[in-house]
């Protein structure tokens, strides 16, 4: 049988979906792409995902799946027993979906504004670069609201949960993992410690090492 195909890029967001698969003991092949503009795979992305973002999965029956948070929930449903989702009727179930709605909808459009911010203010140089700054300063608010809301030794506390592996792949992105230091240091700590995971090393060292 066929393995769901990933369509993703180093250090990318693609990473997270490649640990929930790693903690689910799931299998995925994987495919890299260049998401820029006037790559040679970007056509490729483009067919699968009209958008041009990663990740974007492709299931065996060639349906396709696209939004980390998305696909979490299709890894959940394959393999409930990994904990990526707080089963239905426990109470850590709606602090799962609050916050990490939060990460898909509030910190991670300032990296899809921010990475190449003047294709957002018709390629003006002195507007992206002030759309960049805001950007910025509004995901280091974000991630100090989280950071008030962390738990120890994972987001949830006690409960592992797809949440820290959004935060193992975040604290390789900007502001960095000096100012989550500095900044956050519970969020780094479950980031850290969702990295610690056996399953994820390899990744861990191919995405960000």
């Amino acid at each position: 049988m066929k393995n769901p195909l990933l369509l993703g890029c180093k250090g990318c967001g693609s990473a997270i979906v490649q640990f929930a698969y790693a903690v689910a003991g799931l299998s995925l092949d994987y495919e890299e792409v260049d998401y820029s503009p006037g790559s040679p795979t970007r056509d490729r992305l483009l067919a699968v995902n009209p958008l041009g973002q990663v990740p974007s999965l492709v299931l065996p029956d060639g349906r396709v799946v696209t939004e980390s948070l998305a696909i979490v929930h299709l890894v959940n449903d394959a393999a409930p027993t990994a904990g990526l989702i707080p089963p239905a009727g426990d109470p850590a179930r709606m602090t799962f979906y609050r916050w990490a709605v939060f990460l898909v909808a509030a910190v991670y459009p300032t990296f899809t504004y921010g990475d190449d911010a003047k294709k957002w203010v018709g390629g003006d140089e002195a507007a992206g670069k002030a759309l960049r700054a805001s950007t910025d300063l509004q995901r280091q608010a974000s991630l100090r609201q989280l950071e008030e809301a962390c738990g120890a030794p994972h987001f949830l506390g006690a409960r592992f949960s797809a949440i820290d592996l959004y935060l193992g792949a975040m604290c390789s992105w900007r502001p960095g993992r000096k100012w989550w230091q500095a900044n956050a240091p519970k969020l780094l700590a479950a980031a850290t410690k969702a990295r610690e995971k056996p399953e994820l090393k390899t990744i861990v060292e191919r995405e960000f090492g």
